[in-house]
């Protein structure tokens, strides 16, 4: 370990977190900029003259407070100078809900998967055939959120061309093309390991917590228009909600 590195480190911290914080002030300082290849867990170690498993370890932290992302054979990418600061969904509404998705974006891959709808879903979509695309949720300062995958009825496959180039929420394309009006949104969370895909796309560790949130946008009659299932980042994630008590009569 050479001298700067051996001043930097302190003691009483495991050594995976002291390393990760100094590789953290590095990221902020912009030694390592957004855009560029970490060191490697080789370079790593002889640095800091540590085991292979202690470097795996810190650059896993630093992937947890969303500062870079590790690809298989591409190594370890600076994404953010700083942790992504927690995206709090606060809402009392319907119309607080549908302005969420107007307030952000989906990058979605150009092409339809054919991806089972989940079974804890399939009470909801067992009539017809359904189309799934995905992508990425941003902010419209395209900090990503989410990756989100919605699936659709075939019914309604003359949209598809315009997702990827669509701005503003799924659910107008809709509305606006088939004259089908979202009168109730479903809502379900799931504290969940984080999948492949997901973490692929969100630059996380697979395995790495998240919260699976699941919404079943409803027409008339409680007909399922959309389902939208998206996978956020534990610490990433928060979510408020208000409730009023119903009075009831005079002496409620």
């Amino acid at each position: 370990m050479n001298d700067t590195a051996s001043d930097a480190l302190s003691k009483g911290e495991p050594r995976y977190q002291q390393i990760a914080a100094l590789l953290q002030d590095r990221i902020a300082v912009g030694e390592y900029k957004v855009g560029t290849v970490m060191p490697t867990e080789q370079e790593i170690c002889t640095e800091f003259s540590i085991s292979r498993h202690t470097a795996r370890e810190a650059l896993r932290r630093l992937t947890a407070l969303g500062l870079v992302r590790r690809r298989q054979g591409s190594g370890t990418e600076v994404i953010a100078s700083t942790p992504p600061a927690v995206y709090r969904h606060s809402m009392r509404s319907l119309r607080e809900l549908l302005e969420y998705a107007a307030d952000t974006r989906i990058l979605f891959e150009p092409a339809a998967r054919v991806v089972p709808v989940p079974a804890d879903l399939q009470r909801v979509s067992k009539r017809g055939k359904w189309n799934s695309f995905q992508g990425v949720r941003l902010t419209l300062a395209g900090a990503p959120i989410c990756f989100t995958r919605i699936w659709m009825p075939a019914a309604f496959a003359a949209i598809a061309d315009e997702l990827p180039t669509a701005h503003g929420p799924i659910y107008e394309l809709i509305e606006r093309r088939f004259r089908r009006r979202v009168v109730e949104v479903v809502q379900d969370f799931t504290a969940e390991p984080m999948g492949e895909e997901a973490a692929e796309a969100l630059g996380r560790e697979v395995g790495a917590p998240s919260v699976r949130v699941v919404r079943q946008y409803l027409g008339a009659g409680e007909q399922p228009l959309i389902i939208a299932a998206s996978w956020h980042p534990s610490e990433t994630f928060a979510y408020t909600m208000r409730l009023r008590r119903e009075e009831t009569g005079p002496d409620a």
